[in-house]
Protein backbone atom coordinates (compact mmCIF):
# COMPACT_ATOMS: atom_id res chain seq x y z
CA UNK A 1 0.00 0.00 0.00
CA UNK A 2 1.35 3.45 -0.95
CA UNK A 3 1.87 6.17 1.65
CA UNK A 4 -1.07 8.08 0.17
CA UNK A 5 -3.30 5.02 0.50
CA UNK A 6 -2.20 4.51 4.10
CA UNK A 7 -3.02 8.11 4.96
CA UNK A 8 -6.40 7.77 3.27
CA UNK A 9 -7.19 4.60 5.24
CA UNK A 10 -6.18 6.18 8.55
CA UNK A 11 -8.42 9.15 7.80
CA UNK A 12 -11.25 6.76 6.88
CA UNK A 13 -10.85 4.84 10.15
CA UNK A 14 -10.74 8.08 12.13
CA UNK A 15 -13.97 9.19 10.49
CA UNK A 16 -15.58 5.84 11.32
CA UNK A 17 -14.52 6.20 14.98
CA UNK A 18 -16.10 9.64 15.16
CA UNK A 19 -19.25 8.37 13.49
CA UNK A 20 -19.63 5.58 16.05
CA UNK A 21 -18.86 7.89 18.99
CA UNK A 22 -21.65 10.23 17.88
CA UNK A 23 -24.32 7.55 17.72
CA UNK A 24 -27.36 8.28 19.88
CA UNK A 25 -28.56 5.75 22.43
CA UNK A 26 -32.35 5.88 22.35
CA UNK A 27 -33.02 2.96 24.66
CA UNK A 28 -32.54 0.29 21.95
CA UNK A 29 -29.12 -1.33 22.25
CA UNK A 30 -29.82 -3.81 19.43
CA UNK A 31 -30.28 -0.95 16.97
CA UNK A 32 -27.07 0.65 18.22
CA UNK A 33 -25.19 -2.67 17.82
CA UNK A 34 -26.50 -2.84 14.25
CA UNK A 35 -25.24 0.64 13.43
CA UNK A 36 -21.83 -0.04 14.99
CA UNK A 37 -21.48 -3.32 13.07
CA UNK A 38 -22.41 -1.68 9.76
CA UNK A 39 -19.92 1.17 10.24
CA UNK A 40 -17.17 -1.26 11.31
CA UNK A 41 -17.85 -3.52 8.34
CA UNK A 42 -17.41 -0.63 5.92
CA UNK A 43 -14.38 0.81 7.73
CA UNK A 44 -12.43 -2.49 7.77
CA UNK A 45 -13.90 -3.84 4.53
CA UNK A 46 -15.02 -7.11 6.13
CA UNK A 47 -18.08 -9.14 5.23
CA UNK A 48 -19.16 -10.09 8.77
CA UNK A 49 -19.18 -8.17 12.04
CA UNK A 50 -20.72 -9.80 15.10
CA UNK A 51 -21.41 -8.49 18.58
CA UNK A 52 -21.15 -11.44 21.00
CA UNK A 53 -21.76 -11.66 24.77
CA UNK A 54 -20.85 -14.21 27.42
CA UNK A 55 -23.41 -15.72 29.73
CA UNK A 56 -22.81 -14.93 33.46
CA UNK A 57 -20.78 -18.11 34.00
CA UNK A 58 -18.65 -17.72 30.86
CA UNK A 59 -19.88 -21.11 29.69
CA UNK A 60 -21.12 -19.90 26.31
CA UNK A 61 -20.73 -16.99 23.91
CA UNK A 62 -23.88 -15.87 22.07
CA UNK A 63 -24.16 -13.63 19.03
CA UNK A 64 -26.39 -10.71 19.97
CA UNK A 65 -26.23 -9.15 16.51
CA UNK A 66 -24.60 -10.09 13.22
CA UNK A 67 -24.02 -7.82 10.24
CA UNK A 68 -23.45 -9.99 7.18
CA UNK A 69 -23.33 -8.56 3.67
CA UNK A 70 -24.83 -11.83 2.38
CA UNK A 71 -27.69 -11.63 4.84
CA UNK A 72 -26.89 -14.88 6.66
CA UNK A 73 -28.53 -15.36 10.05
CA UNK A 74 -26.77 -15.26 13.40
CA UNK A 75 -24.83 -18.43 14.32
CA UNK A 76 -25.67 -20.55 17.39
CA UNK A 77 -23.85 -19.99 20.73
CA UNK A 78 -20.29 -21.23 21.14
CA UNK A 79 -19.44 -23.39 24.17
CA UNK A 80 -16.34 -21.97 25.84
CA UNK A 81 -15.33 -25.38 27.21
CA UNK A 82 -14.43 -26.29 23.62
CA UNK A 83 -12.44 -23.10 23.03
CA UNK A 84 -10.32 -22.46 26.17
CA UNK A 85 -7.28 -21.13 24.30
CA UNK A 86 -9.33 -18.59 22.37
CA UNK A 87 -10.98 -17.34 25.57
CA UNK A 88 -7.62 -17.02 27.35
CA UNK A 89 -6.04 -15.16 24.41
CA UNK A 90 -8.86 -12.61 24.31
CA UNK A 91 -8.62 -12.06 28.07
CA UNK A 92 -4.85 -11.65 28.09
CA UNK A 93 -4.27 -9.64 24.92
CA UNK A 94 -7.51 -7.60 24.62
CA UNK A 95 -7.76 -8.48 20.93
CA UNK A 96 -6.83 -11.33 18.60
CA UNK A 97 -5.74 -10.60 15.03
CA UNK A 98 -4.93 -13.59 12.79
CA UNK A 99 -4.32 -13.84 9.05
CA UNK A 100 -5.14 -17.56 8.81
CA UNK A 101 -7.74 -18.22 11.47
CA UNK A 102 -8.01 -21.93 10.64
CA UNK A 103 -4.40 -22.75 11.45
CA UNK A 104 -3.34 -20.01 13.89
CA UNK A 105 -3.34 -20.60 17.60
CA UNK A 106 -5.76 -20.13 19.33
CA UNK A 107 -8.44 -19.50 16.66
CA UNK A 108 -7.99 -22.96 15.14
CA UNK A 109 -10.18 -24.13 18.04
CA UNK A 110 -13.01 -22.44 16.12
CA UNK A 111 -12.43 -24.51 12.97
CA UNK A 112 -15.98 -25.88 12.75
CA UNK A 113 -17.39 -22.36 13.01
CA UNK A 114 -14.85 -20.92 10.54
CA UNK A 115 -15.52 -23.57 7.91
CA UNK A 116 -19.29 -23.28 8.32
CA UNK A 117 -19.23 -19.54 7.66
CA UNK A 118 -16.23 -19.56 5.28
CA UNK A 119 -14.21 -17.25 7.56
CA UNK A 120 -10.49 -17.04 6.81
CA UNK A 121 -9.12 -14.06 8.80
CA UNK A 122 -10.30 -12.67 12.17
CA UNK A 123 -9.88 -9.45 14.15
CA UNK A 124 -11.65 -9.83 17.51
CA UNK A 125 -11.60 -7.31 20.40
CA UNK A 126 -12.84 -7.74 23.97
CA UNK A 127 -15.73 -5.69 25.36
CA UNK A 128 -15.28 -4.82 29.03
CA UNK A 129 -17.77 -3.75 31.72
CA UNK A 130 -16.61 -2.71 35.21
CA UNK A 131 -13.18 -4.20 34.54
CA UNK A 132 -14.49 -7.60 33.45
CA UNK A 133 -14.76 -8.97 29.94
CA UNK A 134 -18.44 -9.34 29.00
CA UNK A 135 -18.31 -9.79 25.25
CA UNK A 136 -16.39 -9.69 21.99
CA UNK A 137 -16.82 -7.68 18.80
CA UNK A 138 -15.74 -9.96 15.95
CA UNK A 139 -14.57 -8.72 12.54
CA UNK A 140 -14.52 -11.71 10.17
CA UNK A 141 -13.06 -11.69 6.68
CA UNK A 142 -14.44 -14.08 4.08
CA UNK A 143 -12.29 -14.99 1.07
CA UNK A 144 -8.52 -14.85 0.58
CA UNK A 145 -6.44 -14.47 3.73
CA UNK A 146 -5.59 -10.93 4.75
CA UNK A 147 -3.20 -9.39 7.26
CA UNK A 148 -4.30 -6.77 9.78
CA UNK A 149 -2.48 -3.46 10.07
CA UNK A 150 -1.74 -1.81 13.40
CA UNK A 151 -4.27 0.99 12.82
CA UNK A 152 -6.94 -1.60 12.00
CA UNK A 153 -6.26 -3.42 15.29
CA UNK A 154 -6.44 -0.10 17.13
CA UNK A 155 -9.73 0.66 15.40
CA UNK A 156 -11.20 -2.71 16.47
CA UNK A 157 -10.13 -2.07 20.09
CA UNK A 158 -11.71 1.40 19.97
CA UNK A 159 -14.98 -0.04 18.65
CA UNK A 160 -15.04 -2.48 21.58
CA UNK A 161 -14.35 0.36 24.03
CA UNK A 162 -17.17 2.45 22.54
CA UNK A 163 -19.52 -0.51 22.87
CA UNK A 164 -18.49 -0.77 26.54
CA UNK A 165 -19.30 2.91 26.95
CA UNK A 166 -22.72 2.55 25.33
CA UNK A 167 -23.55 -0.46 27.52
CA UNK A 168 -22.56 1.49 30.63
CA UNK A 169 -24.70 4.45 29.59
CA UNK A 170 -27.65 2.15 28.89
CA UNK A 171 -27.29 0.47 32.29
CA UNK A 172 -27.15 3.86 34.00
CA UNK A 173 -30.24 5.09 32.16
CA UNK A 174 -32.08 1.90 33.06
CA UNK A 175 -31.08 2.29 36.72
CA UNK A 176 -32.17 5.93 36.72
CA UNK A 177 -35.50 4.99 35.13
CA UNK A 178 -36.05 2.29 37.75
CA UNK A 179 -35.11 4.68 40.56
CA UNK A 180 -37.48 7.29 39.16
CA UNK A 181 -40.30 4.75 38.93
CA UNK A 182 -39.71 3.66 42.53
CA UNK A 183 -39.64 7.29 43.67
CA UNK A 184 -42.98 7.91 41.94
CA UNK A 185 -44.48 4.86 43.63
CA UNK A 186 -43.13 6.02 46.99
CA UNK A 187 -44.51 9.51 46.42
CA UNK A 188 -47.88 8.03 45.49
CA UNK A 189 -47.84 5.96 48.67
CA UNK A 190 -46.94 9.03 50.75
CA UNK A 191 -49.61 11.06 48.94
CA UNK A 192 -52.28 8.46 49.66
CA UNK A 193 -51.16 8.22 53.28
CA UNK A 194 -51.19 12.01 53.60
CA UNK A 195 -54.59 12.18 51.93
CA UNK A 196 -55.96 9.64 54.39
CA UNK A 197 -54.56 11.57 57.35
CA UNK A 198 -55.87 14.84 55.94
CA UNK A 199 -59.33 13.38 55.36
CA UNK A 200 -59.45 12.04 58.91
CA UNK A 201 -58.22 15.35 60.37
CA UNK A 202 -60.57 17.53 58.33
CA UNK A 203 -63.50 15.21 59.04
CA UNK A 204 -62.71 15.39 62.76
CA UNK A 205 -62.46 19.20 62.75
CA UNK A 206 -65.61 19.71 60.70
CA UNK A 207 -67.50 17.17 62.78
CA UNK A 208 -66.63 19.08 65.98
CA UNK A 209 -67.60 22.42 64.41
CA UNK A 210 -70.85 21.02 63.04
CA UNK A 211 -71.54 19.48 66.45
CA UNK A 212 -71.44 22.93 68.04
CA UNK A 213 -73.78 24.31 65.39
CA UNK A 214 -76.16 21.34 65.60
CA UNK A 215 -76.30 21.51 69.39
CA UNK A 216 -76.98 25.25 69.24
CA UNK A 217 -79.83 24.73 66.79
CA UNK A 218 -81.41 22.17 69.12
CA UNK A 219 -81.16 24.61 72.00
CA UNK A 220 -82.83 27.31 69.91
CA UNK A 221 -85.58 24.93 68.76
CA UNK A 222 -86.36 24.19 72.38
CA UNK A 223 -86.63 27.86 73.20
CA UNK A 224 -83.20 28.19 74.77
CA UNK A 225 -81.28 31.42 75.23
CA UNK A 226 -79.57 33.32 72.44
CA UNK A 227 -76.19 32.87 74.11
CA UNK A 228 -75.63 29.80 71.89
CA UNK A 229 -75.50 31.97 68.77
CA UNK A 230 -71.99 33.29 69.37
CA UNK A 231 -70.39 29.80 69.59
CA UNK A 232 -72.35 28.79 66.49
CA UNK A 233 -71.03 31.77 64.57
CA UNK A 234 -67.47 31.07 65.73
CA UNK A 235 -67.74 27.42 64.63
CA UNK A 236 -69.13 28.49 61.26
CA UNK A 237 -66.20 30.90 60.76
CA UNK A 238 -63.69 28.18 61.64
CA UNK A 239 -65.36 25.75 59.24
CA UNK A 240 -65.31 28.35 56.45
CA UNK A 241 -61.63 29.09 57.12
CA UNK A 242 -60.79 25.37 56.96
CA UNK A 243 -62.60 24.98 53.65
CA UNK A 244 -60.88 28.11 52.32
CA UNK A 245 -57.47 26.65 53.15
CA UNK A 246 -58.32 23.43 51.35
CA UNK A 247 -59.46 25.37 48.30
CA UNK A 248 -56.34 27.55 48.38
CA UNK A 249 -54.12 24.47 48.40
CA UNK A 250 -55.94 22.85 45.52
CA UNK A 251 -56.28 25.94 43.32
CA UNK A 252 -53.29 28.16 42.59
CA UNK A 253 -54.34 31.78 42.47
CA UNK A 254 -52.19 34.22 40.50
CA UNK A 255 -50.90 36.86 42.95
CA UNK A 256 -52.33 40.36 42.52
CA UNK A 257 -48.87 41.69 43.36
CA UNK A 258 -47.68 45.26 43.29
CA UNK A 259 -44.58 47.24 44.21
CA UNK A 260 -45.13 48.93 47.58
CA UNK A 261 -43.44 50.06 50.81
CA UNK A 262 -43.02 47.24 53.33
CA UNK A 263 -43.69 49.25 56.51
CA UNK A 264 -47.45 49.78 55.98
CA UNK A 265 -47.81 46.09 55.08
CA UNK A 266 -46.11 45.06 58.31
CA UNK A 267 -48.10 47.58 60.34
CA UNK A 268 -51.31 45.99 59.10
CA UNK A 269 -49.87 42.54 59.88
CA UNK A 270 -49.23 43.64 63.49
CA UNK A 271 -52.93 44.41 63.85
CA UNK A 272 -53.91 41.03 62.44
CA UNK A 273 -51.49 39.27 64.77
CA UNK A 274 -52.65 41.27 67.82
CA UNK A 275 -56.25 40.19 67.16
CA UNK A 276 -55.24 36.53 67.39
CA UNK A 277 -52.65 36.70 70.20
CA UNK A 278 -53.91 35.28 73.48
CA UNK A 279 -52.59 36.18 76.94
CA UNK A 280 -49.28 34.49 77.66
CA UNK A 281 -47.97 34.98 74.14
CA UNK A 282 -46.23 37.99 72.67
CA UNK A 283 -45.12 38.85 69.12
CA UNK A 284 -42.18 41.23 68.61
CA UNK A 285 -41.59 42.90 65.22
CA UNK A 286 -38.12 44.00 64.10
CA UNK A 287 -38.48 45.55 60.62
CA UNK A 288 -35.81 47.47 58.75
CA UNK A 289 -37.11 50.84 57.56
CA UNK A 290 -37.31 52.09 53.99
CA UNK A 291 -37.80 48.71 52.32
CA UNK A 292 -39.83 48.03 49.18
CA UNK A 293 -41.49 44.74 48.32
CA UNK A 294 -43.31 43.18 45.37
CA UNK A 295 -46.24 41.27 46.82
CA UNK A 296 -49.91 40.48 46.94
CA UNK A 297 -50.55 42.06 50.35
CA UNK A 298 -53.21 39.56 51.37
CA UNK A 299 -51.04 36.59 50.44
CA UNK A 300 -47.98 38.00 52.22
CA UNK A 301 -50.11 38.54 55.32
CA UNK A 302 -51.35 34.94 55.02
CA UNK A 303 -47.79 33.62 54.83
CA UNK A 304 -46.44 35.54 57.83
CA UNK A 305 -49.58 35.17 59.95
CA UNK A 306 -49.53 31.43 59.36
CA UNK A 307 -45.88 31.23 60.44
CA UNK A 308 -46.54 33.35 63.54
CA UNK A 309 -49.52 31.20 64.58
CA UNK A 310 -47.42 28.10 63.92
CA UNK A 311 -44.76 29.52 66.27
CA UNK A 312 -47.36 30.14 68.98
CA UNK A 313 -48.64 26.58 68.65
CA UNK A 314 -45.08 25.35 69.19
CA UNK A 315 -45.11 27.04 72.64
CA UNK A 316 -48.15 25.52 74.43
CA UNK A 317 -47.41 27.40 77.66
CA UNK A 318 -46.83 30.76 76.01
CA UNK A 319 -43.75 32.63 74.93
CA UNK A 320 -42.35 35.14 72.45
CA UNK A 321 -42.38 34.97 68.65
CA UNK A 322 -39.99 37.33 66.85
CA UNK A 323 -40.70 38.55 63.31
CA UNK A 324 -37.73 40.13 61.53
CA UNK A 325 -37.50 41.71 58.09
CA UNK A 326 -34.39 43.12 56.39
CA UNK A 327 -32.94 43.48 52.92
CA UNK A 328 -30.73 40.57 51.82
CA UNK A 329 -29.48 39.21 48.48
CA UNK A 330 -31.60 41.57 46.40
CA UNK A 331 -34.81 40.76 48.24
CA UNK A 332 -36.55 40.87 51.60
CA UNK A 333 -35.49 38.34 54.19
CA UNK A 334 -38.17 37.44 56.73
CA UNK A 335 -37.43 35.34 59.80
CA UNK A 336 -40.12 34.06 62.17
CA UNK A 337 -38.43 32.75 65.33
CA UNK A 338 -40.08 30.89 68.20
CA UNK A 339 -38.76 29.36 71.40
CA UNK A 340 -40.93 26.28 71.16
CA UNK A 341 -40.40 22.56 71.40
CA UNK A 342 -38.50 22.37 68.10
CA UNK A 343 -38.75 19.88 65.26
CA UNK A 344 -36.83 16.58 64.99
CA UNK A 345 -34.48 16.40 62.01
CA UNK A 346 -36.34 13.48 60.43
CA UNK A 347 -39.51 15.61 60.27
CA UNK A 348 -37.96 18.72 58.68
CA UNK A 349 -37.98 17.47 55.09
CA UNK A 350 -41.67 16.49 55.37
CA UNK A 351 -42.78 19.67 57.09
CA UNK A 352 -44.14 21.38 53.97
CA UNK A 353 -45.78 18.27 52.51
CA UNK A 354 -49.54 18.73 52.11
CA UNK A 355 -51.47 17.13 54.97
CA UNK A 356 -48.36 16.28 57.00
CA UNK A 357 -48.74 17.20 60.66
CA UNK A 358 -47.44 16.09 64.05
CA UNK A 359 -50.19 17.82 66.03
CA UNK A 360 -53.20 15.81 67.13
CA UNK A 361 -55.49 18.72 66.23
CA UNK A 362 -53.64 19.67 63.01
CA UNK A 363 -54.57 18.91 59.42
CA UNK A 364 -51.25 19.72 57.69
CA UNK A 365 -52.52 22.40 55.34
CA UNK A 366 -51.12 25.67 56.69
CA UNK A 367 -47.41 25.23 55.92
CA UNK A 368 -48.15 23.67 52.53
CA UNK A 369 -50.18 26.77 51.65
CA UNK A 370 -47.33 28.99 52.89
CA UNK A 371 -44.84 27.25 50.62
CA UNK A 372 -47.21 27.49 47.66
CA UNK A 373 -47.74 31.24 48.13
CA UNK A 374 -44.02 31.92 48.57
CA UNK A 375 -43.23 29.90 45.44
CA UNK A 376 -45.88 31.74 43.41
CA UNK A 377 -44.12 35.02 44.20
CA UNK A 378 -40.73 33.60 43.14
CA UNK A 379 -39.51 33.37 46.74
CA UNK A 380 -37.88 30.66 48.82
CA UNK A 381 -38.88 29.09 52.13
CA UNK A 382 -36.71 27.16 54.57
CA UNK A 383 -36.68 26.08 58.21
CA UNK A 384 -34.02 25.31 60.79
CA UNK A 385 -34.87 23.66 64.07
CA UNK A 386 -33.82 21.20 66.74
CA UNK A 387 -35.78 19.59 69.58
CA UNK A 388 -35.81 21.93 72.58
CA UNK A 389 -34.22 24.85 70.70
CA UNK A 390 -37.23 26.31 68.93
CA UNK A 391 -37.59 26.90 65.20
CA UNK A 392 -36.74 29.60 62.68
CA UNK A 393 -38.72 29.85 59.47
CA UNK A 394 -36.97 31.96 56.83
CA UNK A 395 -38.60 33.46 53.75
CA UNK A 396 -36.74 35.19 50.95
CA UNK A 397 -39.18 37.40 49.05
CA UNK A 398 -38.37 39.46 45.91
CA UNK A 399 -38.36 43.22 46.43
CA UNK A 400 -39.25 43.80 42.76
CA UNK A 401 -40.90 41.89 39.92
CA UNK A 402 -38.92 38.63 39.50
CA UNK A 403 -36.88 38.09 36.36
Amino acid sequence: MSSDSAVTQRAFLTGARLKISRLQLDGDLDDLYRQVAEISSQALNVERVGVWFFDPGFTSLSCKLLHDVKGDGAPPPLLMSKHPGYLTAIREHRFVAVDDARTASPTKELLDYLETWNVTSMLDAAVYRNGAMVGIVCHEHVGPKRSWKREECQFAATVADLLSHFIEVNDRLAAEALTHALELKLKDAHRLDALGRMAAGVAHDLNNLLGVITSGLLVLQRGGGLDVIAPMEESARHAAALVAQLMSLGRKKTPAAMQQPLEPVMAELEKLVAAQTKPGWRVVFDVETGLQIWADTGQLHQVLLNLVLNGMQAMPSGGVVVVRANRKNGGIHFAVIDGGVGIPEENLEKLFDPFYTTRADGHGIGLAVVQQLVSQHGGELSVSSAPGDGSTFEVWWPESVPG
